[in-house]
């Protein structure tokens, strides 16, 4: 049997998740006000900046770190944030990224890889890196249609 896997390709900004590009995607609850959730949303034409949002928790289920449009806005764990060339990473006290996130750039377009090894509320690992990006495990949107940003803010 044939599994397929689903994705929307933008002609301006993708990620690259599982191995496939896609315009947007969601992993975890992002209309909880306490569970996990990674949102990579679409990026308009005319501009080039990924737009991030999270609510990281550790292997624990304890609150780490919360990021809306890749600034933090929550911050427990005592993370930084640290810009580059190519985009920005979070990092823990010790110094070991949280978080990647570079934008490459390309002749027709742009390409967003993020690195992270993140767990959801129960301690499972929800997402590793893979290929040079990201792998998610479990239930996940990787072909999300239209922003999801709005819903996101009225519910936290």
């Amino acid at each position: 049997m044939i599994k397929y896997r689903e994705s929307i390709i933008s002609a301006h900004h993708n990620y690259l998740v599982n191995g496939m590009l896609t315009q947007a995607f969601v992993v975890g609850n992002p209309n909880s006000r306490m569970e996990f959730f990674l949102v990579a949303e679409i990026v308009p034409p005319g501009e080039i900046t990924p737009r991030i949002s999270a609510r990281l928790v550790d292997e624990k289920a304890q609150l780490v770190l919360e990021l809306d449009l890749n600034k933090i806005c929550n911050n427990p764990g005592r993370c930084s944030h640290q810009l580059n060339a190519e985009g920005f990473r979070i990092l823990n006290p010790s110094g070991e990224a949280l978080l990647e996130v570079s934008t490459k750039i390309f002749a027709n377009g742009y390409l967003t890889l993020l690195k992270a090894r993140l767990f959801d509320g129960h301690g499972k690992l929800r997402v590793e890196p893979f290929d040079g990006s990201i792998r998610v495990h479990g239930k996940a949107d990787l072909s999300l249609k239209a922003p999801i940003h709005k819903l996101i803010s009225k519910s936290s």
